[in-house]
């Protein structure tokens, strides 16, 4: 991954989240979205490099225990929903994925801790 320099991650842990995060789309949004998540990373990247290198693995406050999130190329799509359609993400989290905590504590990572 270019923004942290680090290839290892969970590809399961990938296959699970990602179609979840990915249900927070919108039909009209679908056909450009690639483009759209491209955009972000580059308006965003000071703050994405920030987030890896304090929550990220090696990072000065790494705890993959407590938010793998950091630790996986998802992770930017998440900050990117997080940006835009907040509730939606939290509404779709919490039906289908069971670590509540690890999209709050990621979201004050991504909204605070920088």
């Amino acid at each position: 991954m270019s923004l942290t320099g680090h290839t290892g991650y969970d590809r399961d842990l990938s296959e699970e989240i990602l179609p979840v995060v990915l249900k927070c789309v919108g039909a009209e949004q679908q056909d450009g979205y690639v483009r759209q998540l491209e955009a972000f990373a580059e308006a965003n990247r000071e703050r994405l490099v920030q987030l890896y290198a304090r929550y990220g693995p090696g990072g000065t406050s790494a705890d993959e225990s407590r938010c793998y999130l950091t630790h996986q190329p998802e992770s930017v799509v998440v900050c990117e929903r997080l940006d835009t359609v907040p509730m939606w993400l939290d509404g779709v989290w919490h039906e289908e994925i069971d670590a509540e905590l690890t999209l709050e504590r990621f979201t004050k990572y991504w909204r605070f801790g920088l």
